[in-house]
Parts: C-alpha cells; structure tokens; sequence
C-alpha cells in the first residue's frame, strides 16, 4: 500500500512539474489570452491552451528581457531594432506553442519586445499593440 501511495504522489509531482515547465509565462505575471489583437481572459493557473496567443507585461530594461528569455531557455534567433524599440524572435522548448517560420525559414516560439522601459513577451507571437 506505501508503493501505491508512493507512486500516486510521484505522478501528481510530475504532473505538476509538467505544468510548471510548459507554463513559463507564469513565472513573470499574469498571462492574457488574446484574439485578434484584443485581450479577451486572463490566464490564471499554470496551464494555457498551447493553441491559444499568450502575453505577459511587466517593466525593465533590455537586459531584463533577455533575462526573461533565458530563464525560459530561449534561443534568439532573430532580433530586429528600429528606434527605440527591440523586437525578438526566439525558439523555447518549454513552450508548447505553435511553432511560426520566419521568411529565412528559422523556427520561433515566442517574441519579445523591449520599448521605453516595458517589456512584453508572447507566445507563439506577440498580440495587441507594443
């Protein structure tokens, strides 16, 4: 009966570490669902929809944003700076979002944008205005 005990706890462990990993957004804020450019829900818990287009806001410089990027264990494949505005194209396995093509036909994940102190960061594109 201890081995059965045992064994249901390591499965809710493991469901839980599961949701944590493919959940990274959480670790920033609160991540909004949006819909054609519109939020439409907060995305409370640690699961979201991996077909569904997440963002988290929150403030920082652009260290802070790679930071973030690390933290999730994203590779920058493309940066792109116009002004003061930074915008990242980067793959993350810990995200479960539809995978997008860059026209050179590199693989992301999630963008990133740093403008004027804020940083946003989306999954598998970045929603609403930045």
């Amino acid at each position: 009966m201890k081995t059965l005990y045992a064994v249901v706890i390591l499965f809710a462990l493991g469901l839980l570490g599961v949701a944590v990993w493919f959940s990274p957004l959480v670790s920033f804020g609160t991540p909004t669902a949006y819909a054609n450019n519109t939020p439409v829900s907060t995305l409370d818990g640690l699961c979201y929809p991996s077909d569904s287009l997440c963002r988290v806001d929150f403030d920082g410089d652009k260290k802070d944003m790679y930071s973030a990027l690390d933290c999730i264990f994203a590779v920058t494949v493309k940066e792109v700076e116009i002004s003061e505005l930074t915008v990242v194209y980067a793959f993350s396995p810990r995200v479960c979002a539809k995978v997008q093509y860059l026209r050179t036909g590199e693989k992301y994940n999630v963008m990133a944008v740093h403008s004027g102190g804020n940083i946003s960061i989306g999954t598998p594109v970045l929603s609403g205005c930045y």
